[in-house]
């Protein structure tokens, strides 16, 4: 499969950026479950929300934020080699998540919605 995809890229005239890429470049992760990181310790992503000190609430953010990003990382497949482009969601994709911990039940509902400029 590779073979006849560098191929078909070495034969291609026009633009490249028109060009499909075949599934197996693809992770098999849909853009929409990236979102399933955001929660992943729900007691960090609701803390900010409810503190009232600006400076406090800005630090709760970043804490969050950082705390995302190892699972993003770690769910690479090194066994794969380099991180694989997730797939891109269809119109009206939903990934539902729930998570339950000390800070309660925490709902996750992403969507895949097209925007539209007004």
């Amino acid at each position: 499969m590779l073979r006849t995809f560098l191929k078909a890229i070495a034969s291609f005239n026009g633009d490249l950026s028109s060009l499909t890429a075949p599934p197996f470049i693809l992770s098999t992760t849909s853009l929409t479950e990236y979102s399933a990181y955001w929660t992943e310790h729900p007691s960090l992503f609701v803390a900010p929300a409810s503190e009232p000190d600006p400076e406090k609430r800005a630090l709760l953010v970043l804490k969050w934020f950082l705390s995302t990003l190892k699972q993003q990382y770690s769910s690479r497949s090194e066994k794969l080699g380099s991180e694989k482009k997730p797939l891109n969601p269809f119109l009206g994709e939903l990934f539902l998540g729930r998570w339950t911990d000390d800070a309660g039940e925490t709902q996750l509902v992403s969507e895949q919605v097209r925007y539209v400029e007004v």
